[in-house]
C-alpha cells in the first residue's frame, strides 16, 4: 500500500474491501495511521511545517496505546477462554420488548468474530460482555448434589411414621450422605439435614429394637445365643451418640440383662478347654 494517498473533499479515498474491514472493526490500525500521517505531512502549511519530533511523538503514543488495545484484547481472550466448561449467567435485554431475560449454563466453546467474543451456552451464541455471574464447576455440582439430596429425603415419611420397610432406601441415602464432602454437606439445607438427622435416628431405634425381640427371652437364653447376643452390643456400639439417644431404654436394659445373664452361664460352665 502507498504510503502517500490523495485526498479528495478532505478525506483519502479508500476501496471497497479496506470499507468492510474499517465497518467491521472501528479499530485504528498501523495502515490507516500511516495514511493519515503521510497526509498531514503532504498537506500541513509549509509555512508553520510540523517538526520532525511531534511525528516522532504521534507514533510512539499510537505504538503506546496499540500495545495497551492489544494487552487488553489478551486479556479479554484470556477471561473468555477461562470460562469454557465453567456455569454462568448471561442477561440479555431484548431490543423489541426490553425485557431482561437471564439464561443459566455452561459453556460450551468461544467463537472470536470482528474483535468480538461470543460464548456458545446450549448452542445460542452470547456476547462476553452480556455475562451476569460466573458459578465454580465445583460450586454447581455442590448444588446439584444437596437438591438431589434434598429431593429423596422429601420422599420419605415423617420420622414418627417411619418403618423398617424403609430400611434399605435408607440406608442407601445414608451412603449418598456419606460420599459427599465436607464441602458439599455445606449446601444442605438446615430443613433437610434436620428430618434426615430425625430419620437416621428413628431407623437406628427400629433397626436395634428389631434386633433385641428377635434374641431368647431370659429364661430361654443359653450359651449358643452368645454370639446373637454380642452382635446387638455391636452394633449398638457402632451408633453415634446421637442415635443412641433413639434407643428404647427398656431395649436397651433387656440387652444388658441377658449379657449378663450369658456371664453367669459362663462362670456356672467353668473355663473352656
Amino acid at each position: 500500500m502507498a504510503l502517500i494517498q490523495p485526498v479528495e473533499n478532505g478525506k483519502i479515498p479508500t476501496t471497497e474491501e479496506e470499507e468492510k474491514t474499517t465497518s467491521a472493526g472501528n479499530d485504528l490500525g498501523y495502515d490507516e495511521f500511516l495514511q493519515l500521517l503521510c497526509a498531514e505531512m503532504q498537506y500541513q502549511d509549509p509555512l508553520e511545517p510540523t517538526s520532525n519530533t511531534e511525528y516522532v511523538a504521534q507514533l510512539a503514543q499510537f505504538s503506546q496505546m496499540e500495545s495497551m488495545l492489544n494487552m487488553q484484547n489478551s486479556i479479554e481472550s484470556s477471561k473468555a477462554n477461562d470460562l469454557v466448561g465453567k456455569y454462568v449467567i448471561v442477561k440479555t435485554t431484548s431490543s423489541t420488548t426490553g425485557d431482561t431475560e437471564a439464561v443459566a449454563g455452561f459453556v460450551d466453546y468461544v467463537q472470536y468474530e470482528n474483535n468480538q467474543k461470543y460464548l456458545y451456552i446450549n448452542g445460542t451464541r452470547y456476547s462476553l460482555d452480556d455475562v451476569y455471574q460466573v458459578a465454580d464447576t465445583e460450586y454447581m455440582e455442590a448444588i446439584s448434589l444437596a437438591e438431589a439430596f434434598k429431593a429423596s429425603v422429601a420422599k420419605f415419611p415423617d420420622p414418627d411414621k417411619l418403618t423398617l420397610a424403609y430400611q434399605e432406601d435408607f440406608s442407601n441415602l445414608y451412603a449418598v450422605y456419606d460420599s459427599l464432602t465436607t464441602y458439599q454437606k455445606t449446601y444442605i439445607d438446615d430443613e433437610t439435614m434436620t428430618k434426615f438427622q430425625q430419620l437416621d435416628g428413628t431407623m437406628a431405634g427400629l433397626v436395634f429394637g428389631s434386633a433385641v425381640l428377635a434374641l431368647p427371652s431370659l429364661e430361654e437364653v443359653t450359651l449358643e445365643n452368645k454370639e446373637a447376643v454380642e452382635t446387638v452390643r455391636k452394633y449398638y456400639d457402632s451408633l453415634t451418640a446421637f442415635e443412641k439417644g433413639f434407643i428404647n431404654e427398656d431395649q436397651y436394659n433387656q440387652l444388658e440383662a441377658l449379657e449378663n445373664k450369658l456371664a453367669e452361664l459362663e462362670e456356672e460352665s467353668g473355663p473352656t478347654e
